[in-house]
């Protein structure tokens, strides 16, 4: 290898934060390569690493040479080994290294070089040597974490469990302790456990690895593991921390659904207000070019019709995007009630669509006793009838009779407007209110904004009246909005 290619090397190998070096297998060891990272690490330069003589030897800790060297048999029959041990920096203190070795032998299978990597795992290790010091602190600590955990043997029997692990699970103690996760099913997947498993057999933990649990009586919970290998009363444990993130997961994925119907929402409205404006352009300029074109004043009214049936249509677009930022805000629509006439408003909302629909007939019915004068906001209940109305011959593409009932109860009135039309499902009934929520119908002419029924339901909750709806699919529609009778 050149000397450019080792700075090569050095360079990226610089970059991660394992030091990785090569040694001889034999006599004293002798390092024969190591990455840069050793100067920032431990405070080396290269040519320490393999000029000095027994370098590696010389700076072990003292207390783990033995052990280290005791493992060598295994590891020359094996061919590689994982140990962790203290390694001397240049100004004299120790770190803890996470030492993994492979041995490389030559063609006739006598050993010659050892490959390896150091990781400083000194903050774990001070972590743990805090909780060998003192295990009845840990102990405390252990029952005392509000975060649910549990240690094992690597098996998997269950030898202890935390109040937080009982509570989330809905096991108690008994049911689980002297058990494997694997007999209480706790794991939803087995290669998720094979994983960490074998996570912290290689490196002696692992951190928040998702996966899917089952508590008692199948609760199901999403959960972060985060394991470390310890040695707990002598033997090798496993000791997982278990974070239920079951709720924030789903509310990270409602953001996600919400991001996405105000996506579909921000198209939509482009695209609902863009038709009633072509059309008013595109109709003005032929009312721009009237005497050219040689158009009759019938024509022209008709045209003059399409202007102000559009620009009514986009004034009521404009006003439901209005009406939703006071909603988005928490503000009530600006309701005023005050005495009115509700019969005298129904029937201008009706004529007004009965200009507008050939194939629908509009019918009101009313109880006798029904109050001449209502405590209500005449706009309001006017843009709720409209609403509902054009709902009714929207969903009625058939035509047919669309019905308006007017009823009296205890302290109420009640209005329904009944269709015959295409009807809704169970589940579309249920979020009829929900704001941006559509029909999905692909024989409508337009889908509309689906802020409708959400601003029609916020008119009635601030009469404080209620809203309710029936529907089955294929059979049609009933809507019903109760106002409360002011005595």
């Amino acid at each position: 290898m050149n000397h450019l290619s080792t700075e090569k090397i050095n360079e990226i190998l610089s970059l991660s934060p394992a030091i990785i070096y090569s040694r001889r297998a034999t006599g004293d060891f002798a390092t024969t390569f190591v990455s840069g990272n050793i100067t920032s690490l431990f405070g080396y330069s290269i040519q320490d690493c393999l000029e000095t003589q027994n370098f590696w030897h010389d700076n072990i800790h003292p207390e783990d040479v033995e052990r280290v060297f005791a493992a060598y048999d295994i590891f020359f029959k094996e061919g590689h080994h994982v140990h962790e041990y203290r390694f001397r920096k240049k100004d004299g203190s120790y770190l803890w290294v996470l030492d993994q070795l492979r041995l490389i032998r030559d063609a006739d299978g006598n050993p010659q070089e050892i490959i390896g990597s150091w990781l400083d795992i000194t903050g774990r290790k001070e972590t743990e040597e805090a909780l060998y010091k003192s295990l009845n602190l840990f102990r405390e600590f252990f029952m005392a974490n509000p975060v649910g955990t549990i240690i094992t043997t690597p098996s998997g029997q269950v030898l202890q469990v935390n109040p937080a692990f009982i509570e989330a699970s809905g096991y108690s103690a008994d049911e689980v302790i002297g058990h494997t996760s694997q007999e209480l099913g706790f794991w939803r997947n087995l290669e998720d456990r094979e994983r960490m498993v074998s996570a912290i057999n290689q490196h002696g933990f692992i951190d928040q690895l998702e996966s899917v649990f089952f508590g008692k009586n199948g609760k199901e919970m999403t959960c972060l593991v985060s394991s470390r290998a310890i040695e707990y009363e002598g033997e090798v444990r496993i000791l997982s921390i278990v974070i239920d993130v079951t709720d924030q997961r789903r509310i990270e994925e409602a953001i996600r659904e919400l991001d996405k119907a105000k996506s579909d929402f921000i198209s939509t409205a482009a695209h609902e207000l863009r038709t009633p404006l072509i059309a008013i352009v595109g109709y003005c300029e032929l009312l721009e070019n009237a005497d050219s074109m040689g158009l009759s004043n019938e024509q022209r009214e008709t045209y003059l019709s399409i202007i102000q049936s559009n620009a009514d249509i986009l004034n009521r677009l404009i006003g439901d995007l209005l009406d939703l930022g006071r909603i988005q805000i928490g503000r009530s629509l600006g309701v005023s009630p005050k005495e009115d006439n509700l019969l005298e408003i129904v029937d201008k909302v009706i004529a007004s669509f009965r200009v507008k629909t050939g194939r629908h007939e509009i019918v009101v019915e009313q109880s006798n006793d029904f109050p001449q004068i209502v405590w209500l906001d005449a706009g309001r209940i006017a843009q709720v009838l409209h609403n509902l109305l054009n709902n009714a011959i929207k969903y009625s593409p058939e035509g047919g009779i669309v019905r308006v009932l007017l009823s009296t109860g205890t302290n109420k009135i009640s209005v329904s407007v009944v269709d015959k039309g295409v009807g809704m499902t169970a589940e579309q009934v249920e979020h009829v209110f929900e704001k941006f929520y559509r029909v999905d119908t692909d024989s409508l002419e337009t889908i509309g904004l689906g802020l409708g029924m959400s601003i029609v339901k916020q008119i009635i909750d601030d009469h404080g009246g209620s809203i309710k709806v029936h529907s089955q699919l294929g059979e049609g529609t009933t809507v019903t909005f109760e106002l409360p009778v002011r005595s």
